[in-house]
């Protein structure tokens, strides 16, 4: 039976040069939007953004064979080995806070406000009942001393623009620094923004008047309610080509496949202004399920099988399924 998980590959430690398995850092990205904070979500937290411990030296980061000059210093000490040993929870949470201690030691600003949010996630991820205000203060402390970025999007998306000053606000907010997240609203649209990011504000501002410190996601900041809640059908055919040949999708494709649309005051949007991926959205989900239907069988004919009933034409649930889910029909007999 195959695997799911990332194959574990030897990894030689930066400090001590012993090797040892783990898992590779990467995987196939997210389709779920972070918290307003940045953090993803509980599968890409503990995935994609896992930590690695050497099991020699115990010297913790994303990739062990490299470390900072100050790194063996900050392993030697006490109060590294202190928060040695543990399991699950425990485990984690020591991780990210020796994160915290090798990306002070590094004097890495953006290390260390990185570092401490992922404590707080960590935290919080294993104990929903206890915000974590201690790491989450001190990282609104380091944003605070910083001067803001030059430029507010991520990669120049321009669905984005403004979504690092967003991040800034929020970790303000749930710092229970309000004056300051609402002073950061300000300064953040100075800086161009797009519809998304300023709709997200506003409801920051929302929450910080209210004095809500809770985690908060982009998809409530704009209404759109959980993934696949029942707010509009999801097209069968866009379902089945992207359970089984979103591998074949292009980045635009995929970004449109997933896409969803928020309320405004003047009607129903897409959540994006990218020219493209509105053109393929020009027909609604259905019409990007024909259009990928279209490309993908001219393109893949060996590959794609758009498996549907000889006697109703019904879509089957996967390309090898021989019974319709519409109407009794089987056809297994013409299965090899």
């Amino acid at each position: 039976m195959p695997s799911h998980l990332p194959t574990r590959q030897p990894v030689t430690c930066a400090l001590c040069a012993n090797e040892s398995p783990h898992s590779p850092a990467h995987h196939e990205p997210d389709i779920e939007a972070p918290d307003l904070d940045g953090r993803p979500s509980q599968r890409e937290l503990l995935l994609h953004h896992r930590l690695h411990t050497c099991p020699s030296c115990g010297y913790c980061a994303e990739d062990l064979s490299v470390a900072h000059p100050s790194a063996d210093a900050v392993v030697r000490s006490e109060a590294y080995r202190a928060l040695d040993g543990g399991q699950g929870r425990i485990l984690g949470v020591h991780q990210a806070l020796r994160r915290v201690m090798l990306a002070d030691a590094a004097k890495d600003l953006d290390g260390a406000v990185a570092s401490r949010l992922r404590a707080a996630w960590v935290m919080e991820l294993h104990d929903r009942t206890k915000p974590a205000f201690r790491p989450l203060s001190e990282a609104a402390d380091l944003l605070l001393a910083t001067p803001p970025p030059a430029h507010w999007e991520p990669s120049g998306d321009v669905d984005w623009m403004g979504w690092r000053g967003l991040q800034r606000v929020d970790v303000l907010r749930r710092a229970n620094r309000h004056e300051e997240a609402l002073r950061e609203v300000t300064r953040v649209r100075e800086v161009r923004t797009s519809p998304l990011v300023e709709r997200l504000l506003t409801f920051e501002e929302v929450a910080i008047a209210r004095g809500d410190t809770e985690p908060r996601g982009v998809r409530e900041g704009l209404g759109i309610g959980p993934r696949h809640g029942g707010k509009e059908p999801r097209d069968l055919l866009l379902v089945y080509l992207h359970g089984y040949y979103r591998h074949l999708f292009t980045v635009m494709e995929r970004r449109a496949s997933l896409l969803e649309a928020y309320d405004t005051e003047s009607g129903t949007r897409w959540a994006t202004d990218h020219p493209q991926v509105l053109a393929l959205l020009s027909e609604g989900k259905e019409g990007l399920a024909r259009h990928l239907e279209r490309r993908l069988l001219a393109e893949h004919p060996d590959t794609v099988v758009i498996n549907r009933c000889p006697k109703c034409g019904a879509l089957a649930r996967t390309p090898n399924a021989r019974q319709c889910r519409a109407c009794p029909h089987t056809w297994r007999e013409t299965s090899h």
